[in-house]
């Protein structure tokens, strides 16, 4: 059959042939095009920066070959060592180092990530509390009808991703489902993998900006909102508080928080029972993985968190804070904690208007603690730098300088009645959900 207008010669076939396979091509690599280009563009170390951050930038290179793949590692790991949230609260853990699953759910969209309702947490069996608090309520007067009608945002920890269902979507569904209000983790990347990464590779402060502006992209949170910070999550929601705090925080929850900064790294000290548990580990790959972490965190921890370098590229040299006098001078110049807690070179008064704004402190402290050291920090301690020994001195919150001086509006607020203190008989962020549930009831619904 000849169709007026077609060429049907051979050569016109294989043109055709050919065009087509080529579109294909062209095709595939926009795909993967667009997808590099949902990769957070991060640094490369120069030959001096080798040279000076040698176990810092091996982390950053194996970054840059897989940055999926590393992403999912790190994520496992944090979530073993207990720096972030357990996905055992759902009762459905996630095997050590399995990654399947993960990739399929990179690119989470925001109606999946700000949860309110659904089915799939039905087991959580929040209605018999629901309608015990709502006649509880009921009847207890006019004053109920006053209470604040906020929604509440989440900041996640190290190594965990407002796009994993197993912790972070599991738990604001369940802040959601008991203040009956629009609850959301807010994620510093686009995507889980750039979510965990962000946490180890970019700067607290630029974390906390991308924070501001996702917060103040968010029509619903416009009028403020509660907060609720989950370990190095603390430092995002302080930090947006001191520079920010527009739209405000009305309530701050901060379970676990690396507030006052930490001055040793225990999960990578070979006593400690993580390391042992490790070194026996079946995958050697693993425990690899958690020395090359763990070099990289002690290449800060000694002499390399003050730099510009590792102020600008690792977000856990944001909040070291190094208890020994001779190093007070580098901590003040360059590092992003004492900016936002008004110990640098310069003060800025705006820093205490803002801290102002919020209404309410609530500080969690785990009482077995072993990822946060000192865990009084979590409480706004730190070691003692006059002490013979700082290691072994912590000074309660309001022997320190920063209450003392009222630095940045602690000192206020706590005398405003403003700070409350909640403590749990675990290891860091290892509470029970009838904790978490009290802290919520108590501090946001009832506010």
């Amino acid at each position: 059959k000849i169709v007026c207008g077609e060429n049907n010669s051979p050569t016109h076939k294989h043109t055709h042939t050919a065009m087509s396979f080529l579109a294909l091509i062209l095709l595939a690599t926009a795909i993967v095009l667009v997808r590099s280009e949902s990769l957070h563009d991060r640094h490369t170390c120069n030959e001096v920066e080798r040279n000076n951050h040698r176990h810092h930038c091996h982390l950053m290179d194996l970054v840059a070959q897989n940055p999926l793949q590393f992403a999912s590692e790190l994520s496992q790991w944090s979530q073993y060592i207990g720096l972030s949230l357990p996905a055992e609260y759902i009762g459905n853990a996630v095997p050590l180092m399995d990654v399947s699953g993960i990739h399929d759910n990179m690119d989470v969209n925001s109606q999946r990530r700000n949860l309110r309702s659904s089915q799939k947490y039905d087991h959580l069996h929040l209605h018999d509390y629901e309608q015990q608090h709502d006649d509880e309520e009921a009847s207890s007067g006019p004053s109920s009808n006053h209470r604040l009608n906020l929604p509440t945002i989440m900041a996640h920890g190290m190594g965990d991703s407002c796009y994993n269902e197993g912790s972070m979507q599991y738990i604001t569904e369940r802040v959601a489902s008991l203040t009956k209000n629009y609850a959301t983790c807010i994620p510093t990347g686009d995507n889980h993998h750039d979510d965990v990464l962000n946490g180890y590779f970019m700067s607290m402060d630029e974390n906390i900006d991308i924070f501001a502006q996702k917060i103040k992209q968010d029509p619903k949170l416009s009028g403020g909102f509660h907060a609720i910070g989950f370990s190095q999550g603390n430092n995002i929601i302080r930090g947006y508080i001191a520079r920010y705090n527009d739209p405000p925080v009305h309530t701050f929850i901060s379970i676990n928080g690396v507030n006052a900064g930490i001055s040793a790294v225990p999960y990578c000290i070979p006593s400690h029972h993580k390391w042992k548990e490790m070194m026996f580990h079946s995958d050697r790959d693993y425990f690899s993985l958690h020395s090359k972490i763990c070099d990289a965190l002690m290449e800060v921890a000694s002499h390399k968190a003050y730099t510009e370098f590792s102020q600008n590229h690792s977000f856990q040299a944001n909040y070291w804070r190094d208890p020994r006098p001779v190093e007070k001078e580098n901590y003040q110049l360059y590092s992003q904690l004492a900016k936002l807690g008004n110990e640098g070179l310069e003060r800025d008064v705006t820093l205490n208007e803002n801290f102002a704004k919020t209404q309410k402190f609530v500080w969690v402290l785990a009482k077995q603690d072993t990822i946060v050291w000192p865990k009084e920090g979590e409480q706004w301690g730190t070691p003692n730098s006059n002490a013979t020994d700082p290691f072994v001195d912590i000074l309660p919150m309001k022997e320190t300088e920063w209450y003392q001086r009222d630095l940045f509006g602690l000192k206020t607020a706590d005398e405003q009645g403003q700070f409350f203190y909640e403590e749990f008989d675990g290891d860091h962020l290892r509470f029970s959900m009838s904790d978490f549930d009290s802290w919520v009831r108590k501090y946001i619904i009832a506010s």
